[in-house]
């Protein structure tokens, strides 16, 4: 089966930057279908990845406006590009992806539809602030993987227009072969520059301040690409 990845950005180069790196580094080598999804102007420059990754690059006729979402309109926009018959990986502009987690879902979707991580990380680069959310009934976007019908139901949730509920309509409503599983290998990253984030983890007292190198235990050398953003306002 396909493999396919989607990410919804605009006007935050560093973190499609980052996630190219994050691509490229993943234990799975085989075959990926890579659909970025700008709808800032000027775009972000689309990073080179490995061989093996195709990318493309999907820009809306409409554009992002301060203070809206465009997730589902731009997943919506993205999804056009996407067959039915593949795996989708929904990847984020903002979030680490450590080197396992490609082949860790890969393996789980050989008999689920749907699956994610349980636990949400998250950690705010510009505050040193960070927060586990336990997940009992869905898992965030970023984390979530899925095929056949619950693929479907992302299509139609999409273009519904059920803006920032999309991962727990998703998980609520698909009633077929799921599972939130006990991995570590997402975490949110709240904070990089550019357009501004909607959830509650960009709020500047969102979290506990980390006093025992939190990011440095959840993501290894990779806290070395988010030094840089600690203290920017």
């Amino acid at each position: 089966m396909r493999i396919y990845a989607l990410t919804p950005t605009g006007a935050r180069p560093e973190g499609l930057a980052l996630l190219g790196e994050y691509i490229n580094a993943q234990t799975y080598r085989g075959p990926l279908t890579w659909v970025v999804v700008d709808d800032c102007t000027p775009t972000s420059r689309i990073p080179r990845v490995r061989d093996g990754v195709d990318v493309i690059r999907v820009l809306p006729a409409w554009q992002w406006q301060p203070g809206t979402s465009t997730q589902a309109a731009s997943m919506a926009a993205g999804l056009k590009e996407i067959p039915d018959d593949v795996i989708l990986f929904i990847l984020e502009d903002d979030d680490v992806y450590l080197p396992g987690y490609m082949d860790t879902m890969l393996e789980a979707m050989g008999v689920l539809y749907l699956a994610g991580e349980r636990d949400a990380r998250y950690y705010n680069v510009t505050t040193g602030r960070w927060r586990v959310i336990p997940g009992k009934i869905h898992s965030s976007m970023a984390s979530t993987v899925c095929r056949g019908g619950a693929l479907a139901l992302l299509r139609a949730l999409c273009k519904s227009g059920l803006g920032r509920m999309l991962d727990v309509n998703l998980w609520k409503q698909f009633t077929g072969s799921k599972k939130l599983m006990a991995t570590h290998n997402v975490v949110g990253i709240k904070g990089l520059p550019g357009r501004p984030g909607i959830g509650v983890g960009h709020r500047r007292r969102f979290g506990v301040a980390d006093t025992t190198g939190t990011l440095r235990a959840w993501v290894g050398d990779y806290v070395d690409n988010y030094n840089i953003f600690r203290g920017a306002t």
